[in-house]
């Protein structure tokens, strides 16, 4: 009973003692505060360390220690030494790591968990190196000898897991189809449909995602022709502060730049209504995306707003997890709300959900360009990786690879059947906003299509109007020079290596377009069989 008061006292002691430092996301924590808050996602509660036999010694020792990978490393690296470092030293350290804990840790992990130790001994060595108290010398050794296996990358896309792998080309027809749908009926948000959308047209990671500003949809022109890029900030690089550096996707969907220019203008006039401020062109590309709206409605003036941009900028856009709003509620409330079954489980004589996961959408961006014949380096380029050591599961080939790739190569990867769900009319006057000129649908060339359905916002150019339930296309409007149109579009980008996935969304309008001429055709012979062709 003495001992554990004497411990408790002394705890007391270490937790009375203050040491600010700045995360290297720019983030105040105190080092001996049980609440780390090292950028907008990631917080480490130290009190996760009391359940645990450690020393109040040994625990001051890991603060300051790990504080330096905070101040210095990314806040996700520094998370999962963290977690690492605290599932070693449930194994029985006490009051410092000896050799015989290494051993004993090592011994629960297995070859595909080992990475484990791999990912601390780093720390563990430096820990030893800045001489603070804690690892005991013979541990420097051990870990300086012992061959780790790293982390074994891809195993679920390489084995084609319908829970966590790569999306078959017909899911990914399936979903893109639904989640456009459910925008146009309202059943999700413009801010929902420009991320999940952004997620399946990039590849990128979610983080990245978040940190987009609207200064980061770009445009080109080039021999008359206009082109859209976009400048993905990048992640997961060390040593880099927040939007250090970028990587720039060229060519990509205009559809996806429409979608994302109308979610920024909406983030824009957010922040505008809130501080009843009007922003200088500047200050309107400096503006995330995808802010953080709870974040903005916590702040009473736009001097607070200014100084969270200086200095902890990333705290204005979308958290990946956690409280609302965040990646993680986006992805719940679309799995929620998507009723897309899948072939590939079977669960009692019927087919399970489609599982909706962030990472999936990554591996299947990949996938595709494997399929297409993209190197290794090509596809880690595109992924944002420094080398291709962990490409190589997305280009090994196999029989299910190859059964992939004739499915890839398939001329209507969508039945034309279900890729117009809209209604053909003979002209404008029969269209349900006949009087309404806003519901007008033109070209690129300004000549009309048809008409829109319905009063509520839309983000989509005119090319996803085809494949919207609401378009009601025009007898006569020049349908086939919108498909010339498209098929150019798509086969410049496949020309340029543009994966199957990016192309999927084109080739469902051309789709589309293909079942709407179809229509018109039998419908011009319907009336030039009643004399009527003209009417």
């Amino acid at each position: 009973m003495a001992i554990n008061a004497k411990k408790n006292s002394i705890y007391r002691d270490i937790k009375s003692k203050s040491e600010k430092r700045l995360s290297k996301a720019n983030y105040e924590f105190d080092v001996y505060s049980d609440n780390w808050q090292l950028d907008a996602n990631v917080r480490l509660n130290f009190e996760l360390l009391e359940s645990l036999n450690l020393t109040p010694k040994f625990t001051e020792s890991f603060r300051l220690a790990l504080a330096d990978y905070a101040a210095e490393f990314s806040s996700r690296y520094t998370d999962n030494l963290f977690r690492y470092c605290r599932w070693l030293f449930a194994v029985g350290v006490t009051s410092k790591v000896t050799e015989q804990h290494v051993i004993n840790y090592n011994a629960t992990l297995s070859k595909t968990t080992e990475y484990k130790l791999g990912y601390i001994r780093a720390f563990l060595l430096d820990w030893h190196d800045k001489e603070i108290y804690g690892v005991d010398k013979k541990v420097v050794g051990l870990l300086s000898a012992l061959k780790i296996s790293g982390n074994k990358k891809g195993k679920a896309v390489a084995l084609g897991c319908p829970y966590s792998g790569a999306y078959t080309l017909d899911e990914q027809s399936a979903f893109i189809t639904w989640y456009v749908d459910a925008f146009t009926e309202q059943l999700i948000s413009l801010y929902d449909y420009a991320f999940i959308m952004a997620l399946q047209y990039t590849g990128a990671r979610p983080l990245q995602l978040t940190h987009l500003y609207y200064e980061d949809l770009l445009t080109r022109t080039e021999a008359g022709i206009e082109h859209f890029d976009l400048r993905i900030p990048n992640a997961k690089k060390r040593n880099e502060t927040f939007r250090g550096s970028y990587q720039v996707k060229k060519d990509v969907s205009e559809d996806l730049i429409l979608v994302l220019t109308a979610q920024a203008k909406q983030s824009i006039k957010m922040v505008e209504e809130h501080f009843n401020v009007s922003l200088t062109s500047q200050q309107k590309k400096q503006i995330p995306i995808f802010i953080n709206e709870r974040e903005i409605s916590n702040l009473t003036d736009f001097s607070a707003f200014e100084k969270i941009q200086q200095k902890t900028p990333d705290l204005l856009c979308l958290r990946t997890n956690g409280a609302k709003p965040s990646v993680a509620e986006i992805v719940r409330r679309l799995a929620r709300l998507c009723p897309l079954k899948t072939t590939r489980i079977k669960l009692d004589g019927d087919y399970g959900d489609l599982h909706i996961n962030p990472r999936r959408f990554r591996y299947t961006h990949a996938t595709n360009m494997a399929m297409l014949g993209a190197s290794e380096h090509t596809i880690a380029e595109e992924l944002g990786h420094e080398d291709t050591q962990q490409v190589t599961v997305y280009t090994e080939f196999n029989e299910e690879m190859a059964d992939r790739i004739d499915e890839a190569l398939a001329t209507d990867l969508t039945p034309l059947a279900q890729a117009f769900s809209g209604t053909l009319i003979d002209s404008e006057k029969d269209a349900i906003r006949a009087n309404d000129p806003r519901s007008r649908i033109n070209n690129d060339e300004g000549n009309p299509l048809g008409n829109c359905g319905t009063f509520g916002f839309c983000a989509n150019g005119s090319v996803h109007c085809y494949t919207c339930n609401k378009f009601q296309p025009w007898l006569n409007a020049p349908h086939e020079k919108m498909l010339k149109s498209v098929v150019l579009k798509r086969d410049r980008k496949r020309e340029m290596g543009a994966s199957e996935f990016v192309l999927q969304g084109h080739n469902r309008s051309i789709n589309a377009i293909k079942a709407v001429i179809r229509k018109c055709n039998a419908r011009k012979q319907e009336l030039e069989n009643e004399g009527a062709l003209n009417v």
